[in-house]
């Protein structure tokens, strides 16, 4: 293999160059904007044309000086567009830097390299069956290896360590420039190396993985497509608007009068000042119609919209909470200890047919499901009900792409806080579970956790009397009498 490296040069693959000579101008379309510029000189514009193809070393195209000076201004201007590699040959690029924002700048150390370097804890490394890709929430590049040599020098950066060869064009530096590796801050040689990530205190409550999410489901510093792309196509089907129907037997629950609803219920604003988790639970048990009321208030299908089928995978749906895009992905699963008319077990709840459907878990599985909703929701003892919300994830993710998942727990906020302020309003206790379990539900359940599974939990019962005192030095600060005020209305 000759020598090298060569730096290439080229064009992201949304660039279109443009020439249009009757106006004197070159225009350079892209998925951010159409840029119109004075046509440059030929060698510079047949530059910009090769780069427009694929990766290009300038030196085969570029001979004189006042080129290479016109073109470096002119990319210069255009770094949010330009893909920076260097290969070990100059036909076969051994590592891309490709720009995501129109705010990405990439700048090559102008300086040896004198204090250890180790790739980012926050650079995040992926496959797509072909070749490596190195992502970063702090970054706005994507890096993509091609090749298996580059890929080893990866493995040189898990440790801090001195780069042995100081070119200005190799793996490292590139990296560097990339923001997918750090270099030590200059120290004491016998302490231990510090990093300024691992100190900055704006990152220091982030793990790489929830910056990652956060800066994927939200627009401004990355590429992917995102919203309501439909990225699955006709080649994946949604699944049906209502879960299709056990067969095993199933218990109908009773349903609330409208009327002693209106007479009875208090204001909205009575539920909610009122509403505090409850995390001590009364041995009295739930009944199957304060159940089945709850469920009714909250979660049923109200309407179909588009198709008449429970079964259509083209029709929406209208439930008492929000959902994005009206997708409704949310299923409820009731694991039942003490509730007066339903006997001990796990349920799914039919928000069509209204009614809990028997799922054939054994009684260990019903204990577990409860005891990790107790532990998830710091209860003294054994939940009355648990409910846990599960997610169909493909209702979501065939329309939306990039932020489907972020949207699946928006939409689990909405169902929690309506069940929270129903519950108030009928006098129960109830608390919401602050994480899940996608091993023990969806085991228990009879899932495919990679179709179906836990993403909330929801607790409810009666209140253990007398009520017990919150925390002890508690502060008023605005009308925070209300809270006790709303409490006695609902007394």
């Amino acid at each position: 293999m000759p020598g090298g490296p060569f730096p290439l040069w080229s064009f992201r693959e949304d660039v279109y160059v443009e020439p249009v000579p009757h106006r004197g101008i070159v225009m350079v379309h892209n998925r951010w904007e159409d840029t119109s510029l004075p046509s440059p000189r030929p060698a510079v514009l047949e530059a910009m044309r090769r780069m427009s193809l694929g990766p290009i070393s300038l030196d085969n195209v570029i001979r004189e000086d006042a080129d290479r000076r016109e073109l470096a201004a002119l990319l210069d201007r255009l770094q949010h567009l330009v893909v920076r590699s260097f290969g070990l040959d100059p036909e076969q690029p051994l590592i891309s830097v490709i720009p995501l924002t129109q705010q990405a700048r990439f700048r090559l150390p102008d300086t040896p390299l004198v204090h250890p370097v180790r790739l980012s804890k926050f650079a995040l490394i992926r496959t797509d069956g072909n070749q490596c890709y190195i992502e970063s929430p702090l970054s706005l590049h994507r890096v993509i290896l091609h090749r298996a040599d580059a890929m080893a020098q990866i493995g040189a950066l898990m440790r801090p360590a001195v780069p042995a060869e100081q070119d200005p064009d190799s793996v490292i530096t590139y990296l560097m420039a990339a923001g997918m590796a750090v270099q030590a801050e200059e120290g004491d040689p016998f302490q231990p190396m510090r990093f300024a990530e691992d100190r900055d205190p704006a990152l220091v409550a982030w793990s790489p993985f929830d910056l990652m999410f956060h800066t994927r489901s939200t627009l401004g510093r990355h590429d992917h497509d995102f919203g309501a792309t439909y990225p699955l196509g006709e080649q994946w089907s949604v699944e049906p608007v209502v879960k299709p129907r056990s067969a095993e037997a199933a218990i109908p629950l009773p349903r609330p009068a409208w009327d002693r609803l209106v007479a009875a219920d208090p204001p909205l604003t009575t539920a909610v000042e009122a509403t505090e988790p409850g995390r001590h639970y009364a041995g009295q048990p739930l009944t199957a119609e304060e159940l089945g009321e709850l469920l009714y208030r909250t979660a049923r299908v109200r309407s179909l919209i588009g198709s008449s089928l429970e079964s259509s995978t083209t029709a929406t749906s209208d439930r008492p909470y929000v959902s994005s895009g009206g997708c409704y992905e949310l299923e409820l699963y009731a694991t039942v200890d003490r509730c007066a008319g339903v006997p001990r077990g796990v349920y799914h709840y039919d928000p069509f047919g209204h009614r809990l459907e028997t799922i054939p878990a054994d009684p260990a599985g019903a204990d577990e499901l409860l005891e990790t909703g107790r532990v998830a929701a710091s209860l003294a003892g054994t939940p009355p009900v648990l409910l846990t919300i599960t997610a169909r994830f493909r209702r979501v993710s065939w329309k939306y792409d990039g932020l489907s998942y972020s949207l699946v727990l928006k939409n689990v906020g909405a169902l929690t806080q309506t069940l929270s302020l129903v519950s108030t309003a009928m006098g129960l206790a109830a608390c919401r579970m602050d994480s899940g379990d996608t091993d023990t539900a969806p085991r228990v359940l009879g899932l495919d956790w990679r179709v179906e599974s836990s993403v909330g939990g929801f607790v409810v019962g009666h209140r253990a009397q007398p009520d017990y005192e919150g925390p002890a030095e508690r502060y008023a600060v605005n009308d925070a009498e209300w809270v006790s005020r709303a409490q006695a209305a609902l007394a």
